[in-house]
Parts: C-alpha cells; sequence; structure tokens
C-alpha cells in the first residue's frame, strides 16, 4: 500500500530530526546545548507537520480505526517527548547527561510503538 507524498515526506522529515536529537542526547556536553534546544524545537515542529500529514492521508481518512490508531500513538509520543523536554531543560542535560539517557527510554518506548505501527499499517521503514 503506498502513502501519499506529503505522508511520506512527513514522515521522512520527522525521522531525520528524531535520529538528530538521538545523537545529540548520546553526545550532549555544554557546547552543544544551544543547538539541542533548537532541534527540539524543530521537532516540536515536525510533530504538528506530521499529525497534519496523517490527518490528510487518503488512506487513513478511509479507515478511520487506523487513523484514530496513528494519532493515538503519535499523541503519546509527543506526551511523552513533551514531558521528558520539560523535565529535562538543556541545562540539565548538559550536568548529567547519562541521567538524561536512562530518562530518555519512556520517549524511546512511545517512538518504536509509533513507528512499529507505521512500518506495519503504512508499509513505511525509515
Amino acid at each position: 500500500m503506498p502513502i501519499g507524498a506529503v505522508l511520506a515526506n512527513a514522515l521522512r522529515n520527522f525521522a531525520i530530526i528524531e535520529d538528530d536529537i538521538i545523537t545529540f542526547g548520546r553526545t550532549m556536553d555544554a557546547s552543544k546545548a544551544l543547538a539541542f534546544v533548537r532541534r527540539r524545537r524543530e521537532m516540536a515542529h515536525e510533530f504538528a507537520v506530521l499529525r497534519d500529514a496523517l490527518e490528510h492521508e487518503p488512506w487513513l481518512i478511509q479507515r478511520p480505526e487506523q487513523m484514530t490508531e496513528a494519532l493515538r500513538l503519535l499523541s503519546a509520543f509527543r506526551a511523552s517527548s513533551s514531558i521528558h523536554q520539560a523535565e529535562w531543560p538543556a541545562i540539565r542535560v548538559r550536568d548529567d547527561p547519562a541521567a538524561f539517557r536512562i530518562a530518555a527510554q519512556a520517549v524511546t518506548t512511545a517512538s518504536n510503538e509509533f513507528w512499529r505501527w507505521v512500518e506495519r499499517e503504512l508499509d513505511y521503514r525509515r
């Protein structure tokens, strides 16, 4: 089942930013704090772009149950990410990167659940 170009592009862009944030989290030091904040802002924007693309994907519009599940998983991922960001401002990440990585596991779990669904239901692999 091919998805539309808009959704495929949104998924691709989202995956790029997500991978970038993961890399930042693994290699965080004081010199990267400002760039990390910028990436977090980009990620928040990409969450919104991806939600919009999902909501307008013809295949999902024709399948309300899948649409509901896609939006539920994306919302859970976004909520987990938002909570994590609130609990871990860049200055705190800089001061304790090991604890940050441990705390990020909840976000990783939500991300994995979303991407597994995308792969299974939309036949899209990042």
